[in-house]
């Protein structure tokens, strides 16, 4: 939509609408030593030939850095056919899906999503998203709560740092109690279910390490058992959550097809046995036929307070922006079987680059666990010195202080071997 400026005879229709003579008359209530009195120092205007040029110029300033930062937003190639799908109008300004005989591309492409959610986690059912993993995570703990009664669930140390604050923000809200739950040699130790109502870890966890998720619903008892992830490409090669007996399983779904984006968005994903799913938060979209029997697609589900009365809704957070989900679910298309390949590189390259800086004098794998594309070292600091331009990855220290000089690494398919050995060249030089 073309952007059409106020001109004179606007602004005076405006003012005296509103019952003032000036435009500073709007601003009385504000000091006059903070209004600004004189012009500005802008530069001429640039024609777009003129801006591009100075924008070229500005951009080759830029270098290019190996980073190998992750800890719950990753850096994975998105195929151009998710970009040239969402891109289309009719999602773009697709409408709110609550009128079906509008909204049939909008309810499928939903419904497509959630069908493949549910393939790769092995649950029954899953919304149509969330607004990303913490939210997601934490509304989890709501329909704990909700359950069984309980104000009280255990959380493992192992969830990402992040995800905790948010839960403890939601917590104080319903008066709910996180007891957290410590961790020994990377992997979640000895809890105590008495009293609470769920036990929430990260698999993988947040140093990367894979959880023995059938020791913990053996030590669970009759505790509901959810599951995060930050990582869900690492699903392609891990049994599915329904095999351990995991009741509501979670996500950030930022690796489906959706840009870091300088932190967001993201993409909230929750699934659940059949049995929660009226508990389950946001929108879920459900296959039907009309009366000529022709396949067709309807919201089922909507618990929000803005479709039900405030004392049954399940929340009153929204869907997540709908073009999320479907990046997620046009990416998930294009791989289809080959994402497993695609898993298996990115570990195989943590793999070979664990075990190559753990030869290194000065580095050490501080955990001793299988891992998927995220491990934990200790480097000493002169190390460090020799690859200033490298972002070698998140110091734990500032989340784990027993963890000190130790760094969480994280390669996928776009930290190719070749840079990898270029930074242990640059290490051992």
């Amino acid at each position: 939509m073309d952007y059409t400026s106020n001109n004179d005879k606007d602004r005076e229709l405006m003012l005296k609408e509103i019952g003032v003579k000036d435009v500073m008359d709007l601003f009385k209530d504000v000091p006059k030593d903070l209004i600004l009195t004189k012009q500005l120092q802008i530069p001429d205007s640039l024609s777009e030939f003129e801006l591009l040029h100075e924008i070229g110029k500005i951009a080759k300033k830029n270098k290019k850095h190996i980073s190998f930062l992750g800890g719950g937003s990753y850096n994975h190639y998105i195929p151009s056919t998710v970009e040239a799908v969402i891109s289309r109008g009719e999602f773009s300004t697709s409408y709110t899906p609550y009128q079906p005989e509008i909204s049939q591309g909008t309810l499928q492409a939903i419904y497509e999503y959630q069908s493949m959610i549910c393939e790769l986690t092995g649950m029954a059912v899953s919304n149509a998203s969330m607004y990303d993993g913490a939210t997601s995570l934490a509304e989890s703990m709501l329909i704990a709560t909700r359950i069984n009664g309980k104000k009280q669930v255990l959380v493992s140390k192992t969830v990402n740092p992040f995800y905790r604050e948010v839960m403890k923000t939601y917590a104080r809200a319903n008066e709910i109690k996180i007891e957290e739950v410590d961790y020994a040699d990377g992997l979640t130790s000895h809890f105590d279910p008495q009293g609470s109502s769920a036990i929430i870890i990260q698999n993988p966890n947040f140093f990367g390490l894979i959880e023995n998720l059938d020791e913990i619903r053996s030590k669970s008892r009759d505790l509901l058992f959810i599951t995060s992830t930050t990582e869900p490409l690492s699903w392609a090669m891990l049994r599915p959550f329904s095999e351990s007996r995991v009741d509501i399983v979670t996500a950030e779904g930022q690796s489906f097809g959706i840009p870091m984006n300088f932190g967001g968005p993201g993409l909230g994903i929750i699934a659940t046995k059949r049995d929660y799913v009226r508990q389950m938060p946001g929108r879920l979209v459900g296959e039907t036929v009309d009366i000529n029997g022709k396949r067709g697609f309807v919201l089922t589900l909507c618990t929000r307070e803005q479709h039900i009365r405030r004392e049954r809704a399940t929340s009153n957070i929204c869907t997540n922006q709908g073009l999320c989900a479907l990046a997620a679910a046009v990416y998930l298309a294009i791989y289809g079987k080959n994402l497993s390949k695609l898993a298996r590189l990115n570990n195989q390259l943590a793999v070979y680059f664990a075990n190559m800086l753990h030869q290194i004098e000065g580095i050490d794998l501080v955990f001793d666990k299988p891992f998927f594309n995220e491990f934990v070292v200790k480097i000493e600091r002169d190390i460090l010195a020799k690859i200033p331009d490298i972002e070698i990855g998140i110091c734990l220290e500032k989340y784990y202080p027993e963890l000190k000089d130790c760094y969480l690494i994280c390669c996928t398919e776009m930290t190719p071997k070749e840079d990898l050995d270029r930074v242990l060249h640059e290490i051992t030089q």
